[in-house]
């Protein structure tokens, strides 16, 4: 299957469109309602579906165990973290502070997205304060480091250095919506912010990357939703497209790192350019109900690598629907190179067992 390369070599080929072999990475999560469900329909108890299935880690941040909290790429690293505390608590609703100082509304019973009341940085004096817990030099970060990287020799799985992204740090901190004021009324908040994020960002990297040698460099933003991106064009390239240089540019001359992969959902089309004018190189995960065809994105940008873009919802059929789905797009994409064919999100629990089985056989029946 690997034609005798490791799955690190696998994956450094395909993203530098060299050829080779696939590694597999069909599914880059499930849902906990997802695997609930399978475990009635066939997937054997306590078994991890990724290793049942076969499906190489890429999503994974390293040192396990390590306490910088690599593993929290959706919220900025904090140390120390907010102390979490209910705030209101009915029969229906607790109202709570979480670890990373958003307080939200969270239901009881039954599964829902939380609502989230307020963010850590109402005004500038906040942002000091917060700023406290975002310190790169805070020794307690690398405990351990010099065991834990040990432990990581001769490895044969894919590791990457994840960070939260700039975008995805403002939101954070701000909250979408009032994010949007801000990048109006406080553009000198903003710059300082991400000022401070790069330095965070390649201070870590500073530490971790001569002790650890990572494959990649990951990115979240979930910048965009299903009609366009949360920030303008015009806002990116002002405020986010010179840190993203900068950060690239130390992580390339300082570290050796040559693949910078972004992770956002959504309808990112007018943005992909600037992701690419800012050294990024591989994006995921190509959403396709938000129009994110990977075959169109790779007319317009042939260079960029690309890692899903396989609609989830053809697993809601049965064979003949994923059949079609992986019959027009896939082939002509491995044919092309840089590409990893993958679902276009985690898979939701609308999803059978036996669906997701027909679904790898059929993709891998293509990828050879």
């Amino acid at each position: 299957m690997s034609g005798g390369a490791s799955a690190r070599q696998r994956f450094r080929q395909t993203a530098l469109f060299e050829g080779g072999a696939l590694p597999h990475f069909e599914a880059g999560g499930f849902w906990d309602e997802t695997i609930e469900r399978w475990r009635g329909e066939g997937l054997p108890a306590a078994e991890d579906p990724r290793r049942y299935f076969g499906i190489d880690a890429y999503m994974d941040n390293a040192p396990p165990g390590l306490a910088y909290h690599t593993d929290r790429v959706i919220t900025p690293p904090y140390w120390p973290a907010f102390a979490p505390r209910v705030l209101e608590e009915t029969d229906e609703s607790v109202i709570e502070l979480r670890d990373d100082g958003i307080v939200a509304r969270r239901r009881l019973r039954g599964t829902s997205v939380p609502q989230f009341i307020s963010y850590p940085v109402q005004s500038p004096a906040d942002w000091d304060a917060v700023k406290a817990r975002l310190d790169p030099h805070t020794p307690e970060r690398y405990s351990g480091l010099d065991a834990v990287a040990a432990g990581l020799g001769g490895r044969d799985f894919i590791l990457r250095f994840g960070l939260c992204g700039a975008y995805g740090t403002l939101r954070n901190l701000f909250g979408p919506e009032n994010l949007c004021y801000a990048l109006y009324d406080s553009p000198e908040l903003i710059r300082r912010i991400l000022r401070h994020w790069v330095e965070f960002s390649c201070g870590i990297a500073d530490r971790l990357c001569p002790a650890v040698d990572f494959d990649y460099v990951f990115l979240w933003e979930d910048m965009a939703f299903k009609t366009g991106p949360l920030v303008s064009p015009a806002h990116f390239s002002e405020f986010i497209l010179p840190c993203y240089q900068e950060l690239i540019g130390h992580l390339r001359s300082r570290h050796g790192f040559d693949l910078f992969m972004v992770d956002s959902d959504g309808n990112d089309w007018e943005l992909l350019p600037l992701f690419i004018d800012a050294g990024v190189n591989i994006f995921t995960p190509l959403e396709i109900a938000a129009g994110m065809e990977p075959l169109e994105i790779r007319k317009r940008h042939p260079g960029l690598a690309l890692l899903g873009g396989i609609d989830k919802r053809a697993l809601f059929g049965g064979r003949e629907a994923i059949r079609r789905e992986i019959g027009w797009k896939v082939p002509p994409l491995l044919a092309q190179g840089g590409f990893f064919p993958s679902l276009d999100h985690h898979v939701p629990a609308d999803v059978s067992f036996e669906n997701f089985c027909i679904y790898l056989e059929e993709l891998r029946a293509v990828q050879g």
